[in-house]
């Protein structure tokens, strides 16, 4: 099981409809070379399809609340994109060379046990994700089908679970089938917007030229944190690619296939959310799409909640690893059975959904600022694991002593440790969030706690490790 040794060859082939068909008996062991499959261009598939979905849509919309108008919406939207998905590539480039889920690698940073503390904050943080995603999925659902908010969240739910226990292969089938049509779909819709602004109720009040630094920056960090964010689940879907896949066609595919999507649908959810500013995002983009006609309407609705369930997989896919890595420390227990996987995919899976169940809009309005507090707090973790792979041991790790608590990683990392606290700490001035509000923020008017957060613990932990890591 060591990631330093050259195994068998693999095929680069693309997964096959049948081998989707078979339930992932994999968690978070490690992947042999005889069980890769694939090509980097997956990659571009399943992260476009990822984000061509409705909370892309309500993410872009926040920007048409703010006062800055459609173009500098856009450009916040855009380098905000270019930023986050920066990092979010970076780590999905670490699967093929390791085999291994994000944060099973984190312990080579963190140590055995050191690793579970970020790891609490990942399930908080995608748990949250997922109930958010309930919510807008229902929302279209309710539009769609009249149904009550509890049975749409119910639909939405079960079909995630069925998705996430098929687990790895079936998610990038799916997102193959998905693309062309998001394509089409958003496209007809942009075309739609397009045609029909100046009939649209608000778009006349809509300015185009006015910049606000607060507004820009805050819009600028919601989308540059939202992308940050995938950071500890993103190489768990390039992990069963060929050993032999490069680093830059991996980085590239993901970059090019998530910042594509984002750029596009966030800036259309700012326009469709301009145009009707008094309703929510999703039924602003119902009545755009009902400007061609009902039947396009019902088309797109049907994408909207498709989109959401096929997010809201990867969303417990990933609360899974992390969960499994936790548990498997704690009972030092070996890789978990199928029927224990599964078990907590239907776990994770019903508390997500229970929580978009109960929640009011007000709930959910606050609880996106939570998670948004807790990406703060993970964007340290990025910093340290990236330094890490890059920069101190360029990819090489021992995958076999990731496994055990008195290996060559240690029970707790204290060099990863500090560097991690160092950068939350440090980020505390700056945070400007519904929860707090720091000095330096205050003064600012806009959050730039992340871009601490990025700086400070990669600079702390390059010293550290180069003084004192040793492989």
């Amino acid at each position: 099981m060591n990631a330093k040794i050259p195994g068998t060859t693999s095929t680069d082939a693309a997964i096959s409809s049948a081998e989707a068909l078979k339930i992932e008996t994999r968690s978070i062991d490690y992947i042999p070379d005889s069980e890769r499959r694939g090509s980097a261009k997956d990659l571009f598939s399943l992260w476009f399809g990822a984000n061509a979905m409705a909370i892309t849509l309500v993410t872009g919309g926040i920007a048409s609340t703010t006062g800055l108008g459609l173009f500098w919406s856009t450009m916040a939207i855009l380098i905000g994109t270019l930023i986050g998905v920066v990092f979010m590539a970076y780590h999905s480039a670490q699967g093929p060379s390791l085999g291994l889920p994000q944060m099973i690698q984190s312990r080579a940073q963190f140590g055995f046990y050191g690793a579970n503390f970020p790891l609490l904050i990942v399930v908080a943080m995608y748990l949250g994700f997922y109930a958010g995603g309930c919510v807008i999925g229902a929302q279209a659902l309710q539009i769609l089908l009249g149904l009550s908010k509890a049975a749409s969240v119910a639909i939405v739910t079960i079909m995630a679970i069925l998705l996430a226990i098929f687990g790895y292969k079936m998610m990038h089938v799916v997102a193959r089938i998905l693309v062309p049509i998001y394509i089409l779909v958003f496209g007809v819709l942009t075309y739609a917007l397009v045609k029909g602004w100046s009939s649209f109720p608000s778009s006349t009040a809509v300015a185009t030229d006015t910049f606000q630094m607060t507004a820009f920056m805050m819009v600028l960090s919601i989308v540059a944190a939202y992308y940050i964010s995938y950071g500890p689940y993103v190489a768990d879907y390039s992990r069963y690619l060929p050993r032999s896949t490069k680093t830059s066609h991996a980085f590239w595919y993901t970059y090019a296939g998530a910042g594509a999507s984002a750029l596009w649908i966030m800036t259309l959810g700012a326009g469709v959310q301009a145009a009707f500013a008094n309703v929510s995002t999703i039924e602003a983009t119902a009545n755009v799409a009902n400007t061609l006609g009902a039947p396009f309407q019902i088309i797109t609705l049907i994408v909207l909640v498709v989109g959401v369930i096929n997010i809201n997989s990867l969303n417990i896919y990933g609360s899974l690893m992390s969960t499994l890595t936790i548990t498997t420390t704690v009972f030092r227990t070996s890789s978990p059975s199928q029927t224990t996987r599964n078990t907590l995919i239907i776990v994770l899976g019903n508390i997500g959904g229970g929580l978009a169940a109960i929640a009011s809009t007000d709930f959910v309005l606050a609880y996106e600022n939570f998670i948004f507090f807790l990406i703060t707090f993970l964007i340290p973790w990025s910093a340290v694991n990236l330094v890490d792979y890059y920069c101190i041991r360029n990819g090489k790790y021992d995958a076999e002593s990731l496994f055990k608590p008195n290996s060559r990683y240690g029970r707790v990392n204290k060099i990863g440790m500090i560097s991690y606290l160092i950068g939350c700490v440090c980020q505390i001035p700056f945070i400007n969030q519904m929860f707090y509000t720091g000095s330096i923020a205050g003064k600012l008017g806009y959050d730039v706690a992340w871009i601490v957060g990025l700086i400070v613990p990669s600079v702390v932990y390059y010293v550290l490790a180069k003084k004192y890591v040793r492989d």
